[in-house]
């Protein structure tokens, strides 16, 4: 047996569910930064009236978000899909390994 064999396995179950490991790390992402573009935003327009102030922050959060969502999902997922059985399963565990440790870190610095 092929010390491979099990990761091609992994792999193989893995590749159709591309779409929705890449939305779930972008997504993922979004929740760990959210707070940091929320604040650059608030900083952007903190001299602005409120209405503005309220409308940028409405946008960024339906618009931006979702169309951030939207446009970097397919990319990932292309990606993903494009790589060789060892490298996607790396690819996966690593990247959910280091969003994990960014949202420890995060929360942790609180």
């Amino acid at each position: 047996m092929n010390w491979q064999q099990p990761i091609v396995w992994l792999a193989d179950v893995m590749r159709p569910h591309s779409s929705e490991i890449a939305l779930a790390m972008v997504a993922t992402l979004l929740v760990i930064f959210g707070d940091h573009i929320n604040r650059a935003l608030k900083h952007l327009v903190r001299k602005q009236p409120i209405w503005l102030r309220v409308s940028a922050f409405i946008g960024l959060c339906s618009v931006g978000y979702g169309a951030l969502s939207v446009w970097l999902t397919p990319i990932l997922s292309n990606f993903l899909q494009n790589q060789g059985s060892v490298v996607y399963v790396v690819t996966v565990i690593g990247s959910f390994l280091t969003v994990g440790i960014l949202a420890e870190r995060f929360q942790k610095s609180r």
